[in-house]
């Protein structure tokens, strides 16, 4: 017998809620119970696995920082860092392969009152699909389509995207109801994940699963499979208050020059004072190094591109096939993606020196090149590029060069540095619980995993000074602090370390 409206919206409003599956000693709970998805027009679809035991729920992407899922799979839960350690792998239908991205989450955004939270990602997913927000309501008897990475009719833990349709029977104020069509349903780990709507266009996003009867899920005896979903399509202005773009990546700092990556990666650079205008340089980019009286700027198609001179100058394309870029006064630095270093020394169009394969790493200065192999090993070779390597350290994951001063950071997460010849012995800077190592002039600043900015200058056995919180990237010179912070804006000071921050972008 058909309830009516009003009966029928209560029971399903009593149904399950599809919140993380707690999967024990499986694995993370990855679907709907449908057909296993194939569409790689699907693939902003993302699984979520939260905390040590590995709870799974479903979500969508939003934009390449944001994922939007279930405040259900979270429990009860306010803004800032998730309860529970959190997972998202990002446009992998099949999660078997090795394609799409897995980044953490460092932040959420409950919605006051829907069933619907955003997750920052710790970083872009870049290149992934984002989906697109549908803006007007699915109606009454639409054909939409369900995604999820939850159970199944016959496994627990499956291993791949499954999609099912599913009539729109009911829309709310804030939900819809939804019934299966054919052996479609919504199972434990499904929570959070879209339901679309098909366009000329693609896929539209018009609602995340919140609770379902689950007939048809593996080890229920529920018959029923309607479900209800929370509504997203008249969230427009909520979603571009709460899922911003960083203003800024990354800063890079001389004592007359500043470099942005901005959110959108394009890239400036200013001369002069902090409040000095900008010039724009590269789009696309990924990483941008001033040093001396050069920029540099490395896209993201791996195309490494150098000036020197004015911030006006040309740029010259100096190599391509490079993943990590570094420059000095003299001499520019590459990481190929096949992992070779190369240097060059002189101007812009020298010839390149192959210095080292097997290299994650490359560091420069106008009489130093160091690499860091994949194995971990720090190595510094000093005068010509043709000198001999001295092994400075195993067990390295980053390696700086400053002047007469060498620093790493291990794998433990310690930060050592070395003043003077490459046998100099190392003086400790932090035992553990860093993240990144910066060296310029006098200057040492590090980078905890806390995301604290630290900085000293002088002896190497001085103080640190924490200079600021919450902060994504650390740039520092003879007279400059730079920092971008997690929530996007790039600061410099001038001066002491006690000097005052600028916003500079």
């Amino acid at each position: 017998m058909k309830l009516p409206h009003a009966r029928r919206r209560a029971a399903l409003l009593g149904a399950a809620l599809l919140g993380a599956a707690s999967i024990s000693g499986a694995g993370a709970a990855y679907a709907v119970n449908g057909p296993v998805a194939t569409d790689p027009a699907l693939a902003f679809s993302v699984q979520l696995s939260l905390g040590d035991t590995a709870k799974g729920c479903s979500g969508v992407l939003v934009n390449r920082w944001w994922v939007a899922t279930a405040k259900s799979c979270f429990g009860t839960v306010t803004a800032g860092a998730p309860p529970l350690a959190t997972t998202a792998t990002i446009g992998r239908l099949d999660l078997t392969t090795s394609g799409g991205h897995v980044r953490t989450v460092d932040k959420i955004v409950p919605h006051p009152e829907r069933d619907l939270v955003l997750a920052r990602l710790a970083d872009a997913a870049l290149g992934a699909t984002t989906v697109k927000i549908g803006t007007t309501p699915p109606a009454t008897g639409d054909t939409l389509v369900a995604a999820g990475y939850g159970r199944t009719a016959g496994t627990w833990v499956p291993d791949a995207l499954h999609t099912g349709d599913f009539t729109v029977t009911a829309v709310g104020a804030a939900t819809l109801d939804i019934a299966a069509v054919g052996e479609s349903t919504l199972c434990k780990g499904d929570a959070g994940g879209p339901v679309l709507r098909r366009a000329a266009a693609g896929y539209e996003l018009v609602g995340l699963h919140h609770a379902s009867y689950q007939g048809g899920c593996l080890k229920e005896t529920e018959t029923r499979r309607d479900a209800v979903e929370t509504r997203v399509d008249d969230l427009a202005s909520w979603f571009a208050a709460n899922a911003p773009i960083p203003n800024a990546l990354q800063v890079s700092v001389t004592d007359t020059r500043i470099g942005v990556l901005a959110g959108d990666y394009s890239t400036r650079v200013k001369e002069g004072g902090l409040s000095a205008g900008w010039t724009v340089l590269e789009p696309n980019a990924k990483e941008i190094v001033v040093a001396a009286d050069r920029i540099g700027v490395l896209t993201h198609d791996g195309v490494a591109w150098v000036k020197e001179g004015a911030t006006t100058a040309n740029f010259v394309r100096a190599e391509v096939n490079v993943k990590q870029l570094a420059l000095s006064g003299n001499r520019i630095g590459v990481v190929t993606n096949d992992g070779v270093a190369k240097v060059k020394e002189g101007g812009l169009s020298a010839g390149w020196i192959n210095e080292h394969s097997n290299v994650q790493q490359v560091a420069v200065t106008d009489n130093r090149v160091g690499v860091l192999t994949t194995a971990g090993v720090a190595k510094v070779k000093e005068g010509g590029l043709s000198a001999d390597w001295i092994d400075q350290l195993t067990g390295v994951r980053q390696l700086a060069l400053s002047g007469t001063r060498i620093g790493v950071v291990t794998t433990a997460g310690g930060a050592r540095v070395k003043d003077g010849g490459l046998s100099a012995l190392w003086t400790p800077q932090a035992a553990a619980g860093v993240a990144s190592l910066v060296l310029n002039d006098d200057r040492v600043g590090v980078l905890t995993t806390a995301k604290v900015a630290q900085v000293k200058e002088g002896a190497l056995t001085n103080d640190f000074v924490n200079e600021e919180w919450n902060v994504r990237h650390l740039s520092v010179s003879g007279s400059r602090v730079g920092v971008v912070m997690v929530d996007g804006p790039a600061k410099v000071k001038h001066g002491g370390l006690s000097a005052a921050w600028t916003t500079v972008w």
